[in-house]
């Protein structure tokens, strides 16, 4: 996890301790992020859905906030192929 100005930088690869970690430090700064951005490595998986529950939940609080994988409704995870979803609103 790194914040650079309004833009918070994630690993794809954190833990359930560190999704936790990361949740109670959103509470407090979601007014001030802009955006988020999954960081990954050429074959990074995602170690846990957590991370994908808790970045859900932050779109639906912050419609405002950007994150790429959510609005364009699909996320390429290398090994394991294309992931998309379908939002009802």
């Amino acid at each position: 996890m790194y914040i650079d100005g309004d833009v918070l930088e994630l690993d794809i690869e954190m833990d359930l301790e560190e999704v936790k970690t990361l949740q109670e430090f959103i509470k407090d700064r979601l007014d001030y992020i802009e955006e988020i951005v999954l960081l990954r490595s050429k074959d990074g998986t995602p170690s846990t859905s957590a991370l994908f529950s808790l970045l859900f939940w932050v779109k639906r609080k912050k419609p405002a906030i950007k994150i790429d994988f959510i609005e364009s409704m699909e996320l390429n995870l290398e090994s394991y192929g294309m992931m998309n979803w379908i939002a009802h609103e």
